[in-house]
């Protein structure tokens, strides 16, 4: 079994029994010791091969898993753990070697997976093929699996024999999470690596769920690193794992338990801290009795890998109170969509309207410096189509509630002009609302016809009937507008999304681009212990112009919303 690998080293250390029992107990401590003697690394500085030794971080994980698979402590039905923590601590490595470790030595499962990516199960692949036996030593000849390769796709199955007179018959299998070679039914142990990596995560979770066994045990880890790629998916998992402890459990591994060691502490006074080292790092290393003398160490490594992370606490967050600040009130709408966005920002021109007594056509003016309601960014095009979106008041307090109309131009889906205006009768918002369509080739009306009962009513006491029906039932019992349910409104939000991040809208307002950047997904507790996922503005913020996005998209037809500019009917 020896193996003399380039660096000279051979690996023929002669095992005592109580170490091969060691190696063989199929427990966490006969893994640690199968880790830390049996494996060889190459070592990133002087690219020698070295024995690694588990960090608090690794070990964390490892004790989870473990305790799931030693025959002493697993439970009796399926289990699931979602593992969080911080980049390149090694994670990818302690699964191989874990999954490595349960198929050869833990007596009692049939199949493990092990679930990445396409591209980290095709470089798993090469790397099995390549470099499994030199690296596992120390192991003697007479304990060491026998190893049957199998490939297929992009999964390679390693089939282990005759492991101390043991017979298996199980398997190893490196899936992509885009591989159909689920077998289902014989799967004891499910592990997940970065799940918000995968193309279809849910379809993944899926094929999961078809595999596990309606009978026996069987355990999913799902397990990944914060990170500015973390998906919603994830996300879900974390809170799942935090509010409902009994469903799934929560891994969460603070970096300070994997970073920071002897000369980092160059130059750091643990006496002069920002406030967040002060209230929430010290604090949090005090709770994981990191002693005093390590602070420093601590401390260094964070600051100056913050000097080259622009988002420090999204990459490495140091408590469960992070996670949630980070993620419980989860933006809807990418930095990205915004950021371009924010790049058509206009100051738009303040505009009083009026009415000709006499011809009773309406018109814009400027106001010449004073402040207004109504701003205009482009003026009517002739020949172009508009639409006026109204998010009405519906609060109690109309002082405080604010009355929203965007006009947007259904040629190039271009917001012209925003009217955002509070404290005023009904009546007049209606006024306005009637001459801004007026003025934009009469404008179809589109309300959000939850609430807009007395604001449409209002309306038609003015003689304006260009409204926007979702349907010829709707327009023949005279419903006009977009009405919102839980379903449609995620809908809507969801083209909104796409529209935002391919470009193909265009805003000019600020505010409304602000509102965009505050409006957050929320988890609500129901009162039958279930959650909720309510789409609303940040507490203390606004939403108002984003309804009339939503509604405005509502309204857009397939070609509109694919980006197509031809839209209304031809006749041939």
């Amino acid at each position: 079994m020896a193996k003399v690998l380039e660096n000279g080293y051979t690996g023929d250390k002669i095992l005592l029994p109580d170490q091969i029992r060691r190696a063989l107990s199929g427990d966490f401590e006969g893994f640690k010791y199968f880790f830390e003697e049996c494996l060889l690394l190459q070592d990133r500085d002087t690219r020698q091969y070295v024995h690694p030794t588990m960090n608090k971080g690794q070990e964390m994980i490892a004790k989870t898993i473990m305790g799931y698979i030693d025959h002493n402590t697993r439970a009796e039905s399926h289990k699931e753990c979602v593992i969080c923590g911080p980049r390149q601590f090694g994670k990818s490595t302690l699964l191989t070697a874990i999954a490595n470790y349960i198929i050869s030595y833990v007596p009692g499962f049939e199949n493990l997976n092990l679930v990445t990516t396409m591209h980290q199960a095709a470089a798993a692949t090469k790397f099995f093929k390549q470099k499994l036996e030199p690296i596992i030593t120390n192991i003697p000849k007479e304990i060491f699996p026998t190893i049957e390769r199998e490939t297929v796709g992009t999964s390679t199955l390693l089939k282990y024999t005759d492991i101390k007179g043991i017979k298996r018959g199980g398997y190893y299998e490196i899936t992509s999470a885009g591989s159909n070679s689920v077998r289902s039914g014989t799967v004891s142990v499910w592990l997940c690596d970065e799940p918000s990596e995968y193309r279809n995560p849910e379809a993944v979770e899926d094929a999961v769920s078809g595999a596990i066994s309606s009978y026996g045990f069987s355990f999913t880890a799902y397990i990944g690193t914060f990170s500015d790629r973390l998906s919603d998916y994830f996300l879900n998992k974390i809170k799942t794992a935090i509010a409902h402890p009994d469903e799934m459990e929560l891994v969460f591994v603070p970096w300070f338990l994997v970073y920071g060691k002897e000369g980092d502490e160059f130059g750091v006074d643990i006496n002069v801290l920002d406030d967040y080292e002060n209230n929430v790092i010290i604090p949090e290393m005090i709770k994981w009795n990191i002693p005093q003398s390590e602070w420093g160490q601590k401390l260094g490594w964070y600051r100056r890998r913050k000097l080259r992370t622009s988002k420090m606490r999204y990459e490495f967050p140091s408590s469960i109170e992070d996670i949630l600040d980070l993620t419980s009130d989860k933006k809807v709408f990418s930095d990205e969509s915004i950021k371009a966005q924010r790049n058509n920002i206009e100051p738009g021109e303040p505009m009083r309207l009026v009415t000709d007594n006499f011809t009773k056509q309406s018109y814009a003016e400027p106001t010449n410096g004073a402040p207004s309601p109504f701003r205009i960014f482009r003026q009517p095009i002739y020949g172009h189509k508009y639409k006026l979106v109204v998010d009405p008041i519906t609060a109690v307090n109309e002082s405080t509630d604010y009355f929203a109309m965007s006009v947007f131009d259904d040629t190039n889906l271009e917001q012209v002009a925003v009217f955002y205006g509070n404290n005023m009768p009904l009546e007049d918002y209606a006024d306005y609302a009637v001459a801004i369509a007026s003025i934009y080739n009469k404008a179809l009306i589109t309300p959000e016809s939850n609430v807009a009962a007395a604001f449409v009513q209002a309306v038609y006491n003015l003689r304006y009937y260009n409204f926007y029906y979702e349907d010829a039932r709707k327009r023949k019992n005279r419903e006009p507008g977009i009405r919102t349910t839980v379903t449609s409104k995620e809908n809507m939000i969801d083209n909104l999304k796409l529209l935002l991040d391919t470009n193909k809208i265009i805003l000019h307002d600020e505010e409304t681009i602000n509102e965009l950047e505050t409006f957050e997904k929320k988890i609500k507790q129901r009162p039958d212990g279930g959650t909720t996922v309510k789409m609303a503005a940040r507490k203390g913020k606004k939403d108002d112009l984003v309804s009339c996005l939503w509604c405005y998209v509502g309204s857009l037809d397939k070609n509109q919303l694919s980006g197509n500019k031809k839209v209304g009917w031809s006749i041939i």
